[in-house]
């Protein structure tokens, strides 16, 4: 399962509400009056944590957008934190030594203990502030903010 922003939603008065982003971005692809099939699942780990994360992510882009050259995305900058980090693994040619890509599932975001998810959280808040320029602090709480 590839890692993404999870689309989550609270019950409340018996609808879904969103409560992040990717879940308010979702219900609003959906035209009104389609039918659509929910998988319902229980979350685990610090939900603020990763909600803000992703959030700390799409702050990042938005704040480096001129450092591209084309279209980044919140998955795009996961992955490459996740390389960084020394969290996907290579896949090499056997013939010619070469990186071919990286596999960015042997570890899942969602599937990572608790401890080691917050250290690769604390991380990539570090990395993303070094590219921005400020205190690992100040993106922290403008992510925290927007969630």
């Amino acid at each position: 399962m590839a890692d993404t922003e999870p689309l989550l939603f609270k019950v409340s008065l018996g609808s879904l509400r969103p409560l992040n982003g990717a879940a308010a971005d979702a219900l609003k692809a959906i035209a009104d009056g389609s039918m659509v099939r929910i998988e319902i699942k229980r979350t685990q780990g610090n939900l603020r944590r990763m909600a803000w994360y992703w959030v700390m992510l799409k702050i990042a882009i938005d704040n480096l957008e001129d450092a591209f050259d084309g279209p980044v995305t919140s998955e795009m900058l996961h992955k490459w934190l996740k390389r960084e980090a020394g969290l996907a693994k290579p896949i090499v040619s056997r013939r010619t030594g070469e990186i071919m890509d990286y596999d960015y599932d042997s570890i899942a975001f969602h599937n990572m203990p608790e401890n080691e998810r917050s250290s690769f959280i604390d991380f990539a808040t570090r990395t993303l502030s070094r590219r921005l320029g400020v205190h690992p602090s100040e993106l922290q709480t403008a992510a925290k903010e927007s969630t």
